[in-house]
C-alpha cells in the first residue's frame, strides 16, 4: 500500500506518541506505587497492568494501525486511551503536597486531574462504533460521535467552573477564582443527566457493532466476533464487580483485577483479528514483532538460566566464579537462535497464519517432488506444468496463471 507524504508523517507521529507513552509509564508508575502502595497482591498486579501493560499495549497497537491506515479512527482511539492512562497530574499534585495558594499552573493541573479520565472512557466506548473500518457502519450513526464529544466538552467546561478546585481524590480544595457552579449541582442533577448520556453512547456504540455484524461479509464477521468476545468479558467482569460489592464498601481488589484484565482484553481482541484475518494489512509486521519478541524472551531465559546453573556447578566444583560460563552461555545462544526462530515462526504461522502455513507446506512439497523427479528429458512437461498451475492456484489464488518457458538450443534449431 502506497501512502502519501502526509500519511507517512502521521505514522511517524503515532510512533513518537507511542514512545512517549512508554517513557511516561516507566516514570509515572514507580511514583504512583510510592504514593499509594497496593495493600494486596491483586492490587499490585492491577496497578502494574494499569500503569505499564495497558498504556504500552494500547499505544503500540494504535501506532501500528495508524502506520498502515492513518485515516482509521480505531488506531487514534487506542492512542488516546494510552495517552490518557499515563497522565502525570496525580503524581505532580502529590509531589506538590497541600498548597496554600492557587496559582494558574496549579489550577490547570487540578482541573485536568478531574477530567483526564473522560477522554479515556469515551475513546474505549467509541471503538465498537468504528471497528474495523474506522468509521460508523452508516452516516446515520454519527450522532453517537457527536453525543460523546458534546458530553465530554460539557463535563470539562462544568468541572472547570465549580466553586472549589482540587485533586480528584479531594485531598485538598481551594476556592476557584472563576468558579460559580456549586459542587452540589455537579454531584446531583448533573450526574444523573450525564450518566444517562454516557449510557446512551455505550448502547449506541454496541448496537452499531451488531448492525455492522448483520451487514458484514464472512471475514469481517469473524473480525467483529473477537471484539464482541472482549466486550462480553468486560460486561460480565463489570457486572460481577458492581453487583457483588456491598453498598458503601470500597471495590474488591480481585474484582478490580478482573476489570483490568477485561480492559486489556480489548486491544488483544483487535490484535487477534489483525493476525488471523489480515486486518489493516499489518499482519506481517505484527507477525515479525511477535516472532522476535518470543525468540528474544526465550533466549534471555536460556541465557540467564544457563549462567546461573553453570556458575552454581562451577562454584561447587572450584569454589569460585568462572568467565568460561559466560562464553559457554553465549555460544549456546548463538547455536539456538536459528532453530528456535524457525520453530517459533512455524508455531505462529500454524496458529495465526494458517493459510500462509499451509501454502508453505504445499510449496515445499512441490519443490521436493521436483528435486526427486527424473532427468529433464524424461519429464512429462505437460504434467509438470499442470502440477505447477495447481500449486500456484492453491497457494497464491491468482485470477490466472501463465507460464513462459525459455527455448532450448534444440527448440531454436527446429524453429
Amino acid at each position: 500500500m502506497n501512502l502519501s507524504f502526509s500519511e507517512q508523517r502521521l505514522g511517524r507521529v503515532a510512533w513518537l506518541l507511542a514512545g512517549l507513552v512508554v517513557v511516561l509509564a516507566l516514570i509515572v508508575l514507580p511514583l504512583d506505587l510510592r504514593q499509594a502502595p497496593p495493600a494486596s497482591l491483586a492490587g499490585w498486579i492491577s496497578d502494574l497492568i494499569w500503569g505499564l501493560a495497558i498504556p504500552a499495549v494500547f499505544a503500540v497497537l494504535g501506532a501500528l494501525i495508524v502506520h498502515r491506515r492513518p485515516g482509521n479512527r480505531v488506531g487514534w482511539l487506542l492512542m488516546i486511551t494510552a495517552l490518557a492512562s499515563v497522565s502525570p497530574t496525580d503524581v505532580v499534585l502529590w509531589l506538590l503536597s497541600t498548597p496554600s495558594t492557587l496559582t494558574p499552573g496549579l489550577w490547570l493541573l487540578a482541573v485536568i486531574n478531574n477530567w483526564e479520565w473522560v477522554p479515556l472512557i469515551f475513546a474505549v466506548f467509541l471503538i465498537p462504533l468504528h471497528f474495523p473500518t474506522g468509521r460508523p457502519p452508516s452516516p446515520g450513526w454519527r450522532w453517537v460521535n457527536w453525543l460523546a464529544l458534546g458530553l465530554g466538552l460539557f463535563f470539562i467546561l462544568l468541572i472547570s467552573l465549580t466553586t472549589t478546585v482540587g485533586p480528584f481524590d479531594e485531598s485538598w480544595q481551594l476556592p476557584n477564582p472563576i468558579g460559580f457552579v456549586p459542587m452540589e449541582l455537579v454531584n446531583g442533577p448533573f450526574l444523573i443527566f450525564w450518566g444517562i448520556g454516557l449510557m446512551t453512547v455505550v448502547l449506541g456504540s454496541v448496537a452499531s457493532l451488531f448492525v455492522r455484524y448483520r451487514r458484514a461479509a464472512s471475514v469481517e464477521r469473524e473480525q467483529i466476533k473477537w471484539l464482541l468476545y472482549a466486550g462480553a468479558f468486560f460486561a460480565v467482569a463489570y457486572g460481577l464487580t458492581f453487583f457483588l460489592t456491598p453498598a458503601g464498601a470500597s471495590s474488591d481488589a480481585w474484582g478490580n483485577l478482573a476489570l483490568t484484565f477485561a480492559i486489556l482484553g480489548l486491544p488483544f481482541a483487535i490484535a487477534i483479528a489483525i493476525l488471523r484475518y489480515r486486518l489493516y494489512d499489518i499482519d506481517i509486521i505484527i507477525r515479525k514483532t511477535v516472532q522476535y519478541a518470543v525468540v528474544t524472551g526465550l533466549l534471555a531465559l536460556v541465557y540467564f538460566g544457563s549462567v546461573v546453573l553453570l556458575q552454581t556447578i562451577f562454584g561447587s566444583l572450584t569454589g569460585e566464579q568462572s568467565p568460561v560460563v559466560i562464553v559457554i552461555s553465549t555460544l549456546l545462544i548463538a547455536a539456538l537462535f536459528t532453530p528456535l526462530r524457525r520453530r517459533v515462526q512455524e508455531g505462529i504461522d500454524r496458529h495465526f497464519f494458517r493459510q500462509k502455513y499451509d501454502a508453505q507446506q504445499v510449496l515445499a512439497g512441490f519443490a521436493e517432488r521436483l528435486k526427486n523427479a527424473p532427468a529433464r528429458d524424461e519429464t512429462d512437461l505437460d504434467e509438470l506444468l499442470a502440477e505447477l498451475e495447481r500449486v500456484v492456484g492453491d497457494t497464491l489464488q491468482p485470477e490466472g496463471v501463465n507460464v513462459w518457458l525459455k527455448p532450448t538450443q534444440s527448440d531454436a534449431k527446429r524453429g
